[in-house]
C-alpha cells in the first residue's frame, strides 16, 4: 500500500479543514497539535467540498447543504447525504504526514448496520420520504433486526423530491442522485417497499388498513405521508396542461410537456414555484408568475429579499403579474390561457399550480388539527395513539422554535433517524437545527426558523452577498444569506450550543 508524503506538519494550518493531494486523490486533512487526522475530501451528498466547512470541535458542517460529521470517526451524525468519511491512516515520520490512500476505497463507506433476524417486532412506516427512509435506514442502524414494511403509495424506492424542481425541470430527465436509497439498498438491509396508501389505522389492534384493503400489523408505526398539493377548484380546473408538482410522476410529465410548450404560467410565488420557473426558464421557455401578493415571499423571508429574488428571476426573463387572483382556466380540452379576477388573461401553454401542500392525514383513525398537521410529542409520538409517531410535513413538534410544523426536506431527514431511535426506546438526541436550501438566481441558505418577527438585521445588501438575522423577543430565531456560507455554518455549530435560537 502506498503512502504519500503530504509535506511537513507544521505546515498544516492548525484547526481548520484543509485539502491536501495524497497522489491522485483529495483528502481532507485536520491537525490539531501533533495529531493529524485524514479523511475523504467531498461531502457524500453532492460531492461538494468539505475543506469548506465549519469545524467546531470534533463536528464539521459542510457549508453548502449543512451535512454534520463527527471527525473523530468519520460518522455522518446530520443528513443530507448517506454515508460517513473514510478515515485514511496517517503516519507521522520526520516532521512530515505520510497518508496511506488503498486503492479503490469507497470514499462514503455505508454506515454499518444489521439484517432482518430473529426479533419478532414489527415496524410500519406509512410513506417512502425523506423520513420514511431516514427512519427505515435509521433502525437497522440502530441495530433493529425485526421487520419493517415501508409502505408507498407510489411503490417506488425513496426519492429526492428537492430536485423535482430544479434538476429534473430544468433538463428534462431523472439526475442519477434522484433515487435516495435504491431497490438493491433496500434488499441489503431487509426493508420491504410495499406498494399502498394506508388508509385506516387501529391504534388498538396496532394494525393499518391501505386503500386496496391489506391490513398490516405493527408494534410500532410511523406516519411519515408528507403532503399533497393544494389544488384549485376552479372553472377549467379539468383541463389538461395544468399541472401540480409534488411526486416523481408528476414532475416527469411537467418535463416532457414544457419540451413541447412556448410559455408557461406558474400559480404562487413560493419556494417551489420560484425554483421551477428559473428552471422552465433555462429551457427557453416564456415563463409568468401570477402571484397575490406583490412580492414573492415576503411573508417568508421579508420584503426586502422577496424583492431581490424577484429581480434575478426578471433578470433572467422571467414575468411577474403581481396582486393576481385566478378566475380559471380557458382552453379547448386543454389550458390556453389562465383568467384572473381583475379580468386579465395570460395565454399559455402549460400552468403549474404552485400553491402550496397539505399534511396527507385524512386517515381514519388520526385526529389531524385544523391545518392537517399531527401534534407530537418531541420524540415524535403522536398524542393519545400509543406505539404511533409522526415524521415530517404532517408533524407539529414541540422544540426550542416553538410547536412547529415545518415542510423541508432535510428536517424530514432529522425526523426519520429522531424516530427510529424513538420507536426503539432510546434517547432522541441532540437539538435538531432546522435548515434548507434553495437554488434560485443565486444559492440561499436558512437556518432556523422564524414564522414571524421583530426586525429583520440586514449584514450587506440583499442584491449582493449578505447575511439577514431574522430577530423576535430578543432572539435570532433564523438567519438567512447568500455568498457567505461560511458565517450561516458558524451559527448553524452556535444554534447547536445554545440548544436553540441565538441571543440578539
Amino acid at each position: 500500500m502506498t503512502q504519500h508524503d503530504i509535506g511537513a506538519v507544521a505546515d498544516l494550518e492548525e484547526n481548520r479543514p484543509l485539502k491536501v493531494m495524497a497522489g491522485d486523490t483529495a483528502i481532507l486533512v485536520i491537525r490539531r497539535g501533533d495529531a493529524v487526522t485524514a479523511l475523504a475530501h467531498a461531502c457524500p451528498h453532492f460531492g461538494l467540498p468539505l475543506s469548506k466547512g465549519h469545524l467546531d470541535g470534533d463536528r464539521l458542517i459542510c457549508a453548502f447543504h449543512h451535512a454534520c460529521f463527527d471527525v473523530a470517526s468519520g460518522r455522518q451524525t446530520q443528513p443530507p447525504g448517506h454515508g460517513d468519511l473514510r478515515r485514511y491512516a496517517v503516519e507521522l515520520r520526520d516532521g512530515h504526514a505520510f497518508v496511506e490512500v488503498p486503492k479503490d476505497a469507497d470514499p462514503h463507506p455505508a454506515p454499518a448496520h444489521v439484517r432482518r433476524g430473529d426479533e419478532p417486532r414489527r415496524m410500519a412506516i406509512a410513506g417512502s420520504g425523506a423520513a420514511a427512509d431516514a427512519c427505515a435506514l435509521g433502525l437497522r442502524e440502530e441495530g433493529f433486526e425485526g421487520t419493517i414494511e415501508m409502505i408507498s403509495p407510489e411503490g417506488q424506492p425513496p426519492y429526492d423530491r428537492t430536485l423535482l424542481s430544479k434538476a429534473v425541470l430544468a433538463s428534462g430527465e431523472l439526475p442519477r442522485h434522484l433515487t435516495l436509497t435504491g431497490p438493491e439498498a433496500l434488499a441489503a438491509r431487509d426493508i420491504d417497499l410495499v406498494e399502498g396508501r394506508v388508509a385506516a389505522i387501529d391504534a388498538a389492534a396496532r394494525e393499518i388498513r391501505t386503500e386496496a384493503g391489506a391490513t398490516h400489523g405493527y408494534d410500532a408505526l410511523l406516519i411519515a405521508t408528507g403532503g399533497s398539493a393544494n389544488r384549485l377548484d376552479l372553472p377549467g380546473a379539468d383541463l389538461d396542461g395544468l399541472h401540480y408538482l409534488r411526486s416523481r410522476a408528476q414532475a416527469e410529465a411537467l418535463a416532457r410537456a414544457a419540451g413541447e410548450a412556448g410559455r408557461a404560467v406558474l400559480v404562487g410565488g413560493g419556494f417551489i414555484g420560484m425554483e421551477a420557473a428559473l428552471s422552465l426558464a433555462k429551457r427557453g421557455l416564456e415563463v409568468t408568475v401570477a402571484l397575490r401578493e406583490e412580492v414573492p415571499l415576503a411573508k417568508i423571508i421579508g420584503e426586502e429579499i422577496g424583492r431581490a429574488i424577484m429581480a434575478e428571476h426578471e433578470a433572467k426573463g422571467v414575468r411577474f403579474v403581481t396582486g393576481a387572483r385566478v378566475a380559471g382556466f380557458e382552453g379547448e380540452g386543454r389550458v390556453s390561457a389562465v383568467t384572473l379576477e381583475d379580468g386579465g388573461r395570460i395565454e399559455t401553454d402549460l400552468a403549474l399550480l404552485a400553491i402550496g401542500v397539505r399534511p396527507a392525514t385524512a386517515i381514519e383513525g388520526l385526529s389531524p388539527e385544523e391545518d392537517g398537521g399531527l401534534r407530537t410529542g418531541a420524540d415524535l409520538s403522536v398524542e393519545g395513539l400509543e406505539g404511533v409517531f409522526a415524521a415530517g410535513d404532517v408533524a407539529r413538534v414541540p422544540g426550542p422554535w416553538g410547536p412547529v410544523r415545518i415542510e423541508h426536506w432535510r428536517v424530514a431527514r432529522q425526523h426519520g433517524a429522531r424516530a427510529a431511535r424513538a420507536m426503539l426506546g432510546k434517547p432522541p438526541g441532540d437539538v435538531d437545527v432546522p435548515f434548507f436550501w434553495t437554488a434560485l438566481g443565486r444559492q440561499y441558505r436558512y437556518l432556523g426558523h422564524a414564522e414571524g418577527w421583530d426586525e429583520i438585521r440586514m449584514d450587506g445588501a440583499a442584491g449582493e452577498d449578505f447575511v439577514a438575522r431574522f430577530v423576535k423577543d430578543g432572539r435570532v430565531m433564523a438567519l438567512m444569506g447568500a455568498g457567505r456560507d461560511a458565517e450561516i455554518a458558524r451559527a448553524h455549530a452556535e444554534m447547536i450550543h445554545a440548544g436553540g435560537p441565538l441571543p440578539a
